[in-house]
């Protein structure tokens, strides 16, 4: 239903009325943190300002949810929001949105989706998808998103394509405690995975990133632990003290 009065207002509006200003708008959001009722926690539900659980701070966030037509919408202006993790292990984090750009004048259909920066990190897992005839939602509620791109190819009128959504999530291990902040932007990020969605009209980018922060994290590959220390040490003077005793 959302396509087909999305395309009816782009074929009036393209039709009798001037071309507007370009607005990216937010037609849905929720965040995954250990899957704990996503349906309920932390996801749109058309209140403002949003239900969030304590875990989730988006007060870096523009929630503000796309107008019904003919509102003039105004640009989303993005943002971030940073999930905080106690200590426990094979945690999971995801971000789930659905962004339209150009909307005033390409409406919800005419958007092309991408990644950057791959193949994703060990751990990392992200899915675009059309949001009206996918599972993307599903696999996203459901901690199982599935590393596939089906709309990777903008399509214009008659046949338009796409309507784009995306989710990007994260499993990790936290031995005290961590953050995963997620960030959209019209700017791409500097380097790292992350995914890209563009309108085939007029070129307008935005992306969508993650960054993990831990505290008091194990110790790095390859360097042991103290008591392992502890033992090498005790070994290597073993080791001295024989090699003076044969040479004596």
């Amino acid at each position: 239903m959302k396509r087909l009065f999305a395309l009816l207002a782009v074929v009036f509006a393209m039709a009798v009325l001037p071309q507007c200003a370009s607005a990216v708008v937010l037609q849905d959001w929720c965040f995954n943190v250990n899957g704990v009722s996503v349906l309920t926690y932390a996801c749109n539900q058309g209140i403002m300002p949003p239900v969030l659980g304590a875990a989730v701070n988006g007060s870096g966030f523009d929630f503000s949810l796309a107008e019904a037509p003919p509102n003039v919408n105004v640009d989303n202006t993005l943002g971030s929001v940073v999930v905080t993790l106690g200590p426990g292990m094979s945690q999971y984090v995801a971000a789930y949105m659905d962004y339209d750009l150009n909307y005033d004048n390409s409406g919800s259909f005419q958007d092309s989706g991408t990644t950057v920066g791959g193949p994703a990190p060990a751990g990392v897992t992200w899915e675009l998808d059309d949001p009206n005839t996918s599972n993307i939602f599903t696999d996203f509620a459901n901690s199982a998103l599935a590393n596939t791109n089906n709309v990777g190819t903008y399509s214009g009128p008659p046949d338009v394509c796409c309507d784009v959504a995306w989710a990007l999530g994260v499993n990790l291990d936290v031995a005290t405690s961590a953050t995963v902040t997620f960030t959209v932007s019209k700017t791409a990020p500097a380097s790292g995975f992350y995914l890209e969605q563009t309108n085939g009209i007029d070129g307008e980018t935005i992306y969508l990133s993650e960054s993990v922060q831990q505290q008091g994290g194990p110790n790095p590959p390859g360097v042991p632990e103290p008591g392992t220390l502890s033992l090498l040490a005790a070994g290597l003077a073993g080791a001295f003290l024989l090699r003076k005793r044969i040479a004596a």
